[in-house]
C-alpha cells in the first residue's frame, strides 16, 4: 500500500490581501485530497495546529516568506519537520528590501528544505539579493479553467453598451499602483468617448484604499467595484477591451492569467512578475501574447518608475486596433491553457514532497 503523506499548509492569517497565497493553497489542497495524501490548512495565528487533529504531519508547506514562513519556521523547528515555503511576490520583491525583515528571511531561506518560486527571474533575484546559493525550486502556477457557458448582462454592473471598458484587478494596494492607472488613463478620456476604467477591489479596508477612492471621486469614468465571483469573471473579461496591470511588483499573478485565458487583450508593466507570463508583441511581432510598457528602477526599494507616455501609446494602440488586440489575445488564451497546467503544478509538488520525505 502506498504511504499516506500528511501535508500541513500554513496560510497567512487575517488580512484579505493574501488572496494569492490562499488561492494557491486551496488549489493544492483540493487536488491532493483525491490522492493518498492528507492535507490540512491552518492560519498562522493557530498556536499549535497539530494538537487539533489526529495523525502525524509529514511536512509543513508555508505560503509567503514573511507572513507565514517565519511563523511556520518556528513551528517546524518545534515539531522537527521539514519546511517548504512558496514565495508569492511582495514577500520577495518588497520584504527583502525591508531591513527589519531581511535577516530573518535570509535565515529562513537558508534553513528551509526548499523554497518554491513561480518563475526563474525570482530565483535569480533572491540569490543576488541575499548572496545565497540556496536550492530554489521553480514551479509554474496552474490555472483553474473558467467556464464560458452562460451570458451575463453588462447592465448588471451599471455598464452601458457604448462603454469601452479597461479593467484593472489585483486589489487596492500600493504595490498594485492603481493611482497611476487613474492618472494615465485620464489623459485619454476626452479622445475616447465612453472610456471607462473599471478597478476591481478586494474586501478589506486600508488607508491606501481610501486614497484610491479619493482619487477616483468625481471622476465619472472611474468605477471601483467588488471583484466578481469566478463564475462571472469570464463575461467581464470578454466585454473588456483591455486588461491592464500597472504593478510595481508581481509574483504569481492569478488575475493576469485569468484575463489571458479568457482572451482579453493584455497591457502590463514590464516587470519580472508580468514578463514571466506575457510575451511582448513588440519583441515577438505576430507571436506575442500581450503588450508590455516600459518601467525602470526607482530611487529606492521595490517601487518602479512607470513610463506614462509608453503606457498611453500602447493603450491607444489596442483601442485603435481592436482586431489586432483580439489576435494577440487569442494567442494568449492558447498559451495560458497550454503552459499553466494544474496537473503539472500538482505533479511537481508531489515529486518535491516525495524527494524531501525520502
Amino acid at each position: 500500500m502506498e504511504q499516506v503523506v500528511n501535508i500541513y499548509y500554513g496560510i497567512p492569517s487575517g488580512s484579505q490581501v493574501n488572496f494569492e497565497e490562499k488561492e494557491t493553497s486551496k488549489r493544492l489542497v483540493t487536488s491532493l485530497s483525491t490522492l493518498p495524501c492528507h492535507t490540512r490548512d491552518f492560519t498562522t495565528d493557530d498556536p499549535y495546529p497539530f494538537e487539533a487533529v489526529s495523525g502525524t504531519p509529514s511536512l509543513i508547506h508555508a505560503f509567503n516568506l514573511s507572513k507565514a514562513g517565519i511563523q511556520c519556521q518556528k513551528l517546524a523547528e518545534k515539531s522537527r519537520l521539514p519546511l517548504i515555503v512558496s514565495c508569492s511576490g511582495l514577500d520577495v520583491y518588497a520584504d527583502l528590501f525591508n531591513p527589519a525583515l531581511k535577516s530573518q528571511l535570509q535565515e529562513l531561506i537558508a534553513t528551509a528544505a526548499r523554497i518554491i518560486v513561480p518563475f526563474p527571474a525570482m530565483a535569480r533575484f533572491i540569490k543576488a539579493r541575499l548572496q545565497t546559493s540556496t536550492n530554489i525550486e521553480i514551479i509554474t502556477p496552474g490555472l483553474i479553467p473558467l467556464e464560458f457557458n452562460f451570458d451575463f448582462p453588462r447592465e448588471n454592473f451599471g455598464f452601458r453598451e457604448s462603454d469601452r471598458l479597461i479593467v484593472l484587478s489585483g486589489g487596492l494596494l500600493p504595490a498594485k499602483n492603481p493611482i497611476f492607472a487613474i492618472h494615465a488613463t485620464e489623459k485619454l478620456v476626452k479622445d475616447y468617448p465612453g472610456l471607462k476604467l473599471v478597478i476591481f477591489s478586494e474586501p478589506y479596508d486600508s488607508d491606501y484604499r481610501r486614497k484610491v477612492e479619493d482619487e477616483a471621486s468625481g471622476k465619472a469614468w472611474v468605477s471601483i467595484i467588488d471583484k466578481p465571483e469566478s463564475e462571472i469573471l469570464p463575461f467581464v473579461y470578454r466585454m473588456a477591451e483591455v486588461f491592464i496591470n500597472v504593478s510595481h511588483a508581481e509574483g504569481y499573478n492569478p488575475t493576469l492569467l485569468d484575463a489571458m485565458q479568457c482572451g482579453c487583450p493584455i497591457l502590463a508593466a514590464d516587470i519580472h512578475g508580468n514578463n514571466a507570463y506575457v510575451h511582448n508583441e513588440a519583441t515577438f511581432p505576430d507571436g506575442g501574447t500581450g503588450l508590455l510598457y516600459f518601467t525602470s528602477p526607482g530611487p529606492a526599494g521595490y517601487e518602479r518608475i512607470h513610463d506614462v507616455d509608453d503606457f498611453d501609446d500602447k493603450l491607444k494602440y489596442l483601442l485603435d486596433n481592436p482586431n489586432k488586440g483580439k489576435e494577440i489575445a487569442q494567442r494568449a488564451a492558447i498559451a495560458a491553457k497550454k503552459s499553466f497546467s494544474m496537473q503539472k503544478e500538482l505533479y511537481l509538488h508531489l515529486q518535491l514532497y516525495k524527494t524531501i520525505l525520502k
